[in-house]
């Protein structure tokens, strides 16, 4: 009886583990974990959420994989762990994204504003050139919501066409991840003069 419990103790640790593992789907296997702030930015589309329940934490990530593959995604990212074993998730809510590898440059492409020929002079004013420049406010302006990437641009082009080379932001009005996306700015005409010190 000691024997085969010997045998039993030695078997089981030359084999490893006795779970099986989940075989993952060939096409699954570009499928990837991501975080749900990066599926936010890259503009990422939800289809749908999926609960695993008491598997085995090696068989989590390979059965996200298979599940964002026969649903069409291509990302999965974990929402909620709700059981570890061994310090490792078992038991979890995880969201599945199809993120298109395309989607997000396409989509910056046909929303992004081209700067105008000139404009690229055109910068927000700073306390220095206030105090060591002539500058004259030639109005305020008003940009309209669009993306944290094309304000600047939008900045520069409406006080370009107003004749301006400096901005300056006055007020907020919307934002999008802490990042500016809507604001009232008053535009300048600064003459440069050399601070003598």
């Amino acid at each position: 009886m000691k024997a085969l419990i010997l045998f039993s103790c030695i078997l089981l640790t030359l084999t490893g583990c006795a779970t099986k593992k989940i075989r993952v789907e060939p096409g699954a296997q570009t499928i990837a974990n991501i975080s749900e702030t990066s599926a936010r930015l890259l503009g990422c589309k939800l289809l749908k959420a999926h609960t695993i329940k008491d598997a085995h934490p090696n068989n989590v990530d390979r059965e996200l994989k298979n599940v964002t593959f026969q649903s069409g995604g291509s990302h999965y990212s974990i929402v909620e762990v709700l059981e570890t074993r061994k310090r490792r998730p078992s038991s979890v809510v995880a969201a599945i994204y199809q993120c298109s590898a395309n989607t997000p440059q396409d989509t910056n492409n046909a929303e992004s504003v081209k700067l105008l020929p000139g404009a690229h002079q055109v910068k927000a004013i700073t306390f220095a050139e206030i105090e060591n420049s002539a500058c004259k406010v030639l109005g305020s302006q008003f940009i309209k919501e669009t993306t944290p990437e094309n304000l600047e641009v939008n900045l520069a082009n409406e006080a370009y066409m107003m004749s301006g080379n400096r901005y300056q932001i006055t007020k907020i009005v919307a934002t999008e991840h802490g990042a500016p996306t809507s604001v009232y700015a008053d535009i300048y005409r600064c003459k440069h003069k050399t601070a003598h010190f």
